[in-house]
């Protein structure tokens, strides 16, 4: 979708937010898309402060088990991580300058060729085994979004060619701010833009997701992160943003989360049954970004409430602040 027209859809206060999905193409997808290729999908990924080697050890040994995209840590991980991957095709994924993106851009370029080096010299196979997420400072795009292309370009450089995905927190994002970010993230020559660190306001929602893929095209990398813990949240975020085969590829779509296995076990649930999981329907606040306000500064959330008030689905909600 051309950029005016994006920017119109996103202007239409009758827009209705993401919340159907039709029961035909969610089986279409259910039926394509077999646990290999599930698994090729997620990056496994555990960010917590108390992480020890044994749960990286464990990642590791599902991720060679399933065949996971990549496993993601801290870049203190890294001392870890590039032995017991090595000879694999599983990616190492480290966070730069997670969760807050508040560093400057010196401090996240350091730490992206830190990062990078140290893989390279402990796994020894050279590049395409790593992956970054970085974090925008997304204060700093409010106030300046030519400093977002600045630290993007920091960390793509010392990213040395590797990949690197972009987290612009989108639930602290108006929908025009997540529209333009997502332009920028494309020409500071990143590879993927990420909706979330999971620790934001909100984590992955449809409608973020469909603006995303939207915003950059079928030739760039989506990745959804946040609360995605079973399947049928996956298979609306891959509708919204994957839809088409040949997007549901892992250079193109991810799924960032920190419960892999049941994942994949819900999947094998819904694929023994598919039409009766595709018939139940979500209720649409749940799913709606619209509709998780509580937490945003009030500029956001008076934005996210208007669109509210005109929406077909607005008895559903009931906080307190609608």
């Amino acid at each position: 979708m051309a950029a005016k027209a994006l920017s119109r859809s996103i202007d239409d206060e009758a827009r209705v937010p993401l919340v159907e999905f039709p029961p035909q193409e969610l089986v279409e997808i259910i039926e394509a898309l077999t646990p290999e290729k599930l698994a090729s999908l997620l990056d496994a990924t555990d960010l917590k402060a108390d992480t020890q080697e044994p749960k990286i050890k464990k990642l590791v040994d599902w991720a060679l088990d399933y065949g996971f995209a990549s496993i993601c840590v801290n870049p203190v991980e890294v001392d870890i991580l590039p032995p017991l991957l090595k000879r694999s095709p599983v990616k190492e994924c480290y966070v730069i300058d997670f969760p807050l993106g508040k560093s400057s851009i010196e401090s996240k370029r350091r730490l992206a060729a830190e990062t990078v080096n140290t893989s390279r010299d402990l796994r020894g196979e050279g590049p395409g085994k790593i992956e970054l997420d970085m974090v925008i400072n997304v204060g700093r795009f409010k106030r300046d979004p030519g400093y977002t292309k600045e630290e993007i370009e920091a960390v793509v450089d010392g990213a040395h060619g590797e990949l690197v995905k972009v987290i612009v927190r989108s639930g602290e994002l108006t929908e025009e701010e997540l529209v333009q970010v997502c332009g920028m993230v494309k020409e500071a020559g990143a590879d993927f833009v990420k909706n979330s660190t999971g620790m934001d306001v909100m984590g992955a929602t449809p409608e973020h997701l469909w603006l995303m893929r939207q915003a950059v095209g079928p030739d760039f990398g989506v990745k959804a992160a946040g609360g995605i813990s079973e399947a049928m949240t996956v298979l609306r975020l891959i509708y919204a943003a994957a839809r088409e085969p040949d997007l549901q590829d892992p250079l193109k779509f991810r799924i960032g989360t920190s419960a892999p296995l049941a994942i994949l076990a819900t999947m094998d649930w819904i694929r023994a049954n598919p039409q009766a999981w595709v018939q139940t329907r979500v209720i649409p606040c749940t799913i709606c970004p619209h509709g998780q306000t509580s937490k945003q500064r009030r500029e956001v959330r008076e934005i996210y409430i208007k669109r509210c008030r005109t929406c077909p689905f607005r008895h559903y909600r009931e906080d307190k602040d609608f």
